[in-house]
């Protein structure tokens, strides 16, 4: 299963110091199931692999409170200070695709957005270029309008 939100912000949670019911919790879960479902999203490749993720890169301590379970940004490697300061939209998009603590699904759309400015877009041939190919494929292969020259080559 992909990773979600609700297993994003149990991730968080635990690795702010909660304990899996309380983590559970904080992400969504009813009271009364909320012990087995911590259990069960830890054991959630998808849940582990992304702590490890967090873990690697230094992991940003979130202000994290059951009792209010208030919706806030995630805050990865970029500082909140610097992230206007990037004013070429390229450098922007290169930093979020870079970031490996960002979520898979942003980073591709990152990836996708600044791929025009990295590689350009391969134009058709045109029709008169495409003429021009046929005409020297059917000049040099030596058929019934090939060139003398094309002819005799392939009689050698």
């Amino acid at each position: 299963m992909a990773l979600t939100e609700k297993k994003k912000k149990f991730a968080h949670a635990h690795l702010d110091g909660m304990d899996n019911k309380q983590a559970a919790i904080f992400a969504g879960c009813p009271e009364k199931t909320a012990s087995q479902a911590g259990s069960r999203m830890l054991k959630d490749p998808d849940v582990v692999a992304y702590i490890e993720r967090l873990n690697a890169n230094g992991h940003v301590k979130h202000d994290v409170n059951a009792e209010k379970n208030i919706e806030r940004p995630i805050v990865t490697r970029i500082d909140v200070a610097n992230a206007g300061a990037k004013p070429d939209p390229l450098e922007f998009l290169i930093s979020i695709f870079s970031d490996p603590v960002e979520d898979m699904k942003l980073r591709l759309d990152a990836a996708k957005a600044a791929l025009p400015y990295v590689h350009g877009k391969v134009a058709e041939k045109g029709k008169k270029e495409s003429q021009a190919d046929d005409a020297k494929a059917a000049a040099t292969g030596g058929g019934k309008y090939a060139t003398r020259s094309a002819r005799k080559a392939n009689y050698s």
